[in-house]
């Protein structure tokens, strides 16, 4: 074969090693919003999309305290900002 080009990917000598586990109390969080394909950020970390946690039978389960949720659109734009507080055992709704 004439024209084949080849590439040297890099190689990565790293060991993963797994996070802790997360520990109890937990409270839920569900967001609603009509874009359900949204992604929904935590503190800035991506965590999933609308989808994921907005029926009865969804939600996040996070420890208790205060965090920034916001839901961005695919082409990065923001359509929801608020503050959260989560409680233990409590859920909390975002919308």
């Amino acid at each position: 074969m004439t024209g084949v080009q080849t590439c040297a990917l890099p190689i990565f000598n790293q060991t993963l090693k797994p996070l802790p586990e997360p520990k109890e109390p937990f409270g839920t969080l569900k967001v609603i919003s009509k874009y359900n394909l949204a992604a929904v950020m935590i503190n800035d970390h991506f965590v999933g999309h609308v989808d994921e946690f907005d029926n009865a039978f969804q939600g996040l389960l996070i420890n208790p305290g205060t965090y920034s949720v916001r839901i961005d659109l695919a082409g990065g734009q923001t359509v929801l900002s608020q503050q959260v507080t989560i409680t233990a055992g409590k859920t909390s709704v975002v919308q």
